[in-house]
């Protein structure tokens, strides 16, 4: 396991090609906070999630926390910043945005305020490790 950590803003999917990464206008993530926290607590049991929208994740490998920031009815963008693998990164955005297609998600990668898809921020991040960890079972 990597003990390098990282710290991002995800957004929404971009709405074209021209909205990747040359562009700063970012999209909200279309689901509710609501629906976000049922799954949250519903598929990922070691989750820890405040009705201020923070919450930690921990378990065998990874160690993530965030920040949940909705308004009119989505969230806005998520804060999120941790150690964990590629795998336990998907499977928590998926998880949180309630849709397995993500790789044209938006991700600000800080401090430099990098644009970045999630795709291209995931391959940034060790590979799966050989004992996943209790919440593998999405």
């Amino acid at each position: 396991m990597s003990s390098e950590t990282f710290h991002i803003h995800l957004y929404g999917p971009q709405r074209s090609a021209s909205d990747r990464t040359s562009s700063h206008q970012t999209n909200p993530i279309p689901t509710s906070f609501e629906a976000a926290q049922q799954r949250l607590e519903g598929l990922l049991p070691s989750v820890l999630l405040e009705p201020d929208g923070s919450f930690a994740w921990a378990g065998n490998g990874h160690q993530v926390v965030g920040m949940i920031y909705d308004a009119a009815t989505e969230i806005q963008y998520v804060e999120l910043r941790g150690h964990c693998d590629r795998s336990q990164l998907r499977k928590l955005v998926q998880t949180l945005v309630g849709v397995p297609r993500i790789d044209e998600f938006a991700i600000m990668v800080l401090p430099n305020r990098q644009w970045k898809i999630f795709q291209s921020f995931e391959i940034s991040l060790p590979a799966a490790t050989k004992n996943p960890s209790s919440d593998s079972n999405i």
